[in-house]
């Protein structure tokens, strides 16, 4: 357990963002944390604002409605709305009136990010994605419980005909719980985890040319991908490389950072110190290279 220095911002009447100290520089990072993430949970967020200071960056831990258990009963949406909140506060007179604002997007909060860039991407300076993995494709393998690929299958489609019905905010059973760390979900959410193409999936490894070409395609901000090495949400079969170069020939090239790649020795939280050092090598570089060419 540990105790923090910093600044907790009220950027909205019901919503927070905590920024380590050092604070008030002109530069910020904002770290949106994955699914069951919120403040102060991702391992590597205290050394990583150790690690910019030089650089003339605060970082910033974004809280959401969506954060902790919230997710199941939250959306892309409902975030991205709240993010844009937080960076239009932080470019405010209550916020520091910073110069340019970065989001990082950690599991699930990488999309988050992606959500955001098609949406807003001009009002931040750039986006990074760590651990950016298919959460349709991790629930496809045995993680921590005995899986059962023909019942996901049939919830999945109970869950939709609640969804086609209009019915996409119903809260489902405990048998939906059961697979999402007992956490309260609805219909409309479980779908957009679960389905290929739902509004989640950015990141599956068998999206078609077309859908990479609408998300990745699109984007005009500058994108850093950190893919954890080791990640184990990750299924054994998909290969990373491989991944990678799909969506690197779908992203424009001014957009696409040469920085971007694997991260050698991390698992999906990046909680290795080592392999933190390499992830910090990789996002250094890449934030001190702007100005960037328009797109």
């Amino acid at each position: 357990m540990s105790s923090f220095e910093g600044i907790l911002h009220r950027y909205t009447a019901r919503n927070v963002a905590f920024e380590f100290a050092p604070t008030g520089r002109k530069k910020v990072l904002v770290m949106i944390g994955g699914m069951t993430d919120g403040l102060l949970t991702v391992p590597y967020a205290t050394e990583l604002a150790h690690t910019l200071e030089p650089h003339g960056y605060s970082v910033v831990n974004v809280q959401l409605t969506s954060s902790f258990l919230g997710f199941g009963t939250a959306s892309l949406d409902k975030d991205v709305e709240e993010l844009k909140s937080l960076v239009d506060f932080l470019k405010g007179a209550q916020g520091g009136r910073r110069e340019a604002v970065v989001l990082m997007g950690h599991s699930t909060g990488s999309q988050d990010v992606m959500h955001y860039l098609l949406r807003h991407g001009n009002s931040v300076a750039a986006g990074i994605i760590q651990g950016s993995c298919s959460d349709r494709e991790s629930f496809d393998q045995t993680i921590d419980q005995a899986f059962d690929p023909q019942l996901l299958a049939t919830l999945t489609a109970r869950a939709r005909e609640l969804v086609d019905a209009g019915h996409q905010n119903d809260l489902l059973s405990s048998e939906y719980s059961a697979y999402l760390f007992d956490t309260p979900v609805t219909a409309y959410r479980w779908c957009s985890l679960m389905e290929a193409g739902g509004d989640d999936d950015y990141f599956s490894s068998d999206l078609p040319a077309e859908a990479l070409a609408a998300s990745f395609g699109r984007l005009k901000t500058p994108l850093l991908v950190a893919y954890s090495e080791n990640d184990q949400y990750v299924p054994p079969w998909v290969d990373k490389h491989a991944l990678l170069a799909r969506w690197r020939a779908a992203t424009l090239p001014a957009v696409w950072s040469e920085y971007s790649g694997l991260v050698k020795g991390a698992t999906h939280a990046v909680p290795e110190p080592a392999a933190q050092r390499r992830l910090f090598e990789m996002l250094v570089p890449f934030l001190t290279d702007f100005p960037r060419a328009d797109c």
